[in-house]
């Protein structure tokens, strides 16, 4: 049986190799693994924010974060659900559908007026998937800019610049 929990300084190791597998799966290099470690570490330690995982008799086979924050726009609490992530071994068997159950079950318990997420334009079956848990789909424009100038930051893409107008 899968429960979702609260995640621990004793899944970091399980967790770094999800967000590994998701990276390589969408063909991103993974950052070094030290400075993932650092993040993860950073992330449990952190009031804002909360690592939920699947845990499977022991194996952690999915997880997502969640970062809690204060919205002008809705003048509410709200939670952004971030790198939800399935094992290849455990996909199409709830485990996703768990963990967005738990990450809404949070986010009502402390206030929240909305939960929202993003998914890369491309990745087909991750919409079907948020479709089917009601998620109701917004259409906007994300903007970044990498502030550590290094091209090789996961989930950047090098898209030469439209000229000004």
């Amino acid at each position: 049986m899968i429960d979702i929990r609260t995640a621990t300084a004793d899944d970091s190791g399980r967790v770094l190799s999800l967000l590994e597998e998701i990276m390589e799966h969408h063909g991103v290099a993974p950052p070094p693994r030290q400075r993932l470690l650092d993040t993860v570490t950073a992330i449990l330690a952190s009031p804002s924010h909360v690592l939920l995982v699947a845990d499977d008799d022991g194996a952690v086979v999915g997880m997502c974060a969640l970062i809690f924050s204060q919205s002008t726009w809705s003048a509410s609490p709200v939670c952004e659900l971030q790198d939800v992530v399935v094992t290849q071994s455990h996909r199409r068997l709830e485990v996703g559908r768990g963990l967005l159950s738990a990450a809404e079950e949070l986010a009502r318990d402390r206030g929240c007026s909305r939960l929202f997420l993003l998914a890369e334009s491309w990745n087909f079956a991750a919409h079907s998937f948020y479709r089917s848990l009601g998620l109701a789909e917004k259409t906007c424009l994300y903007f970044e800019r990498d502030l550590m100038g290094n091209s090789e930051t996961p989930g950047t893409s090098e898209t030469p610049e439209a000229p000004a107008r």
